[in-house]
């Protein structure tokens, strides 16, 4: 993710004339290696470690994964939002250096992707957890895995969310900048001709 644009430019056109890359920048360990995973994911449990050790702490729980669920769906609405302002961001220019990078687009959003996945699952499984929560209160295993794996899903999209507006904010700036230098192109083929 930290490549830009232009470094993705003069990558191989077609995935058969890539190198191969080991398994850190590949789809699953960018993933895990990535901060909003090795940060989100472990806060997230221990967090739910209040709940399990204390019984007395585990009496608004059920309130509070149900505000969880709602948090995780207002995530999921941000990156969304973030993937609209991108879209729009699309110029000619933009997409045909997007054309010349391996896999283009989908690349480009794949870790938005990641994020909104990330988070549903947290809005859904903090919605279960909630409903169902008088069903494990009795058992403190179950009760930590009915806290932490909403609560890490969502502590990890709430990172990711950090990193997709940098993200975001980048695939901008190189927006702008590719149709300032396809600006500068036209200007001088123009420029030759007349002078030509």
């Amino acid at each position: 993710m930290r490549a830009t644009l232009t470094d993705m430019a003069a990558a191989p056109g077609t995935p058969s004339q890539a190198p191969s890359r080991p398994w850190r920048y590949r789809r699953v360990g960018a993933v895990l290696l990535s901060p909003d995973f090795y940060v989100g994911a472990p806060l997230g449990c221990v967090i739910a470690l209040v709940p399990t050790l204390s019984v007395s702490a585990a009496e608004p729980v059920q309130s509070v994964l149900l505000g969880v669920s709602a948090t995780a769906a207002a995530l999921t609405a941000l990156v969304l939002t973030a993937v609209s302002v991108l879209v729009g961001a699309l110029t000619p220019a933009f997409g045909r250096l997007l054309d010349q990078m391996p896999g283009g687009v989908k690349t480009l959003l794949r870790p938005y992707l990641w994020i909104v996945g990330v988070s549903a699952c947290g809005c859904a499984t903090a919605l279960v957890a909630g409903l169902g929560w008088p069903l494990v209160e009795g058992s403190w295993y179950l009760r930590f895995g009915a806290v932490s794996l909403p609560l890490a899903l969502t502590m990890w999209s709430l990172a990711g969310c950090v990193q997709v507006v940098t993200l975001t904010t980048r695939t901008l700036e190189q927006a702008r900048r590719a149709d300032c230098l396809e600006e500068r192109v036209q200007y001088h083929l123009t420029g030759n001709r007349r002078s030509g």
